[in-house]
């Protein structure tokens, strides 16, 4: 494609839209006079948008807005709630593992047995976590299954 045709391209869509300005217009216009291969593009457009602009597309009813609007409501509200959840068992946590390792109760012998099982959960938990994320980046049928 030619430099000029680069620069008309923009053009085409802003003379359907009967947006350009008439210097614009008489540029275009010259333009796909000379060059067979934007005028080949253009009447591609051109056929596009009217056969576009013949669809009449009908309105869904009032109740699919009300469960939509309600749908985006709850997904909000569920998103924020287990955020706090995530959130306040994270600061839990961190408060645990501070008492756990500063206060005197124990031996360490005694500590490293309580944590053990703790450690061993945290483990498999971060992996099911890790693992599940990266199916529902790469399975294809999650987004169609409507739960």
């Amino acid at each position: 494609m030619r430099e000029d045709c680069e620069a008309i391209q923009p053009l085409m869509s802003g003379y359907l839209d009967h947006e350009l300005s008439d210097d614009n217009r008489e540029r275009l216009e010259g333009h796909l006079r000379s060059c067979k291969t934007c005028r080949e593009e253009f009447e591609r457009m051109k056929r596009l948008i009217n056969a576009a602009s013949g669809l009449e597309v009908e309105p869904p009813p009032e109740e699919v807005w009300d469960t939509f609007i309600e749908g985006v409501y709850n997904r909000i509200e569920r998103q924020t709630g287990w955020l706090v959840v995530i959130l306040g068992a994270a600061a839990l946590a961190a408060w645990g593992i501070y008492v756990f390792l500063t206060e005197p109760w124990g031996s360490v012998l005694e500590k490293l047995l309580v944590a053990t099982p703790v450690v061993g959960l945290a483990v498999v938990f971060v992996s099911i976590l890790r693992e599940r994320l990266f199916v529902a980046k790469t399975d294809r049928y999650s987004k169609e299954v409507k739960r």
